[in-house]
């Protein structure tokens, strides 16, 4: 049965953080441990993920998030994007990683009810936009046996236009994993060279 409950994002949720440039060094140590793997470039903390908590996230959430990151190979995730919104299904057999998705759908559910931004470390900067126009958004959730379908619709074309971005950065994570992020991390926070 389709549930209507209003909520900024899905799964993962949780992709890049704008930061200053000048803290720039610093976050990306916190992320991704201290020292060189002498490749000239920091080796990921795989383990323990920092970047993972946020002002007020349960430890729950924070081991969800690492269950869906370590075995983004596992899940399975397509996105349709429709004139005033998204529509995405996301899938696994394995029964733990399931059992992830659907506590961290449940988890965002809830704390879109009662805006309560996580502000996870790495964040993306477009779900911290979605936050902010929550109430514009429209969504339906099937739980099935193997994941969840959701459709996310919106009468404003920003936040039409800020759910496709956001969706196609979740599905880049689920493709990537970490990696993703690290990538979009630098792109989007490297300190720019003035001319």
């Amino acid at each position: 049965m389709i549930k209507k409950i209003i909520i900024i994002s899905f799964l993962f949720a949780l992709t890049t953080h704008l930061i200053s440039a000048e803290s720039y060094k610093s976050h990306h140590e916190k992320m991704h441990g201290k020292g060189s793997s002498g490749h000239g470039h920091m080796d990921h903390d795989e383990v323990n993920m920092p970047g993972l908590q946020g002002k007020d996230t349960t430890e729950l959430e924070v081991n969800d998030l690492k269950n869906i990151f370590i075995n983004h190979k596992k899940i399975e995730r397509n996105v349709t994007n429709i004139p005033n919104g998204i529509k995405t299904v996301t899938l696994s057999t394995n029964p733990e990683v399931r059992q992830s998705i659907v506590n961290h759908v449940s988890m965002m559910v809830t704390r879109m009810q009662e805006n309560k931004n996580p502000e996870v470390i790495i964040q993306s900067p477009t779900l911290t936009e979605l936050f902010k126009h929550y109430d514009k958004i429209e969504t339906e959730i099937e739980l099935t046996d193997t994941g969840v379908q959701i459709i996310q619709t919106s009468q404003d074309p920003e936040v039409v236009s800020l759910l496709q971005k956001h969706a196609a950065e979740i599905s880049d994570m689920v493709e990537r994993g970490m990696q993703a992020v690290h990538d979009r991390m630098m792109r989007s926070e490297r300190p720019k060279t003035l001319e």
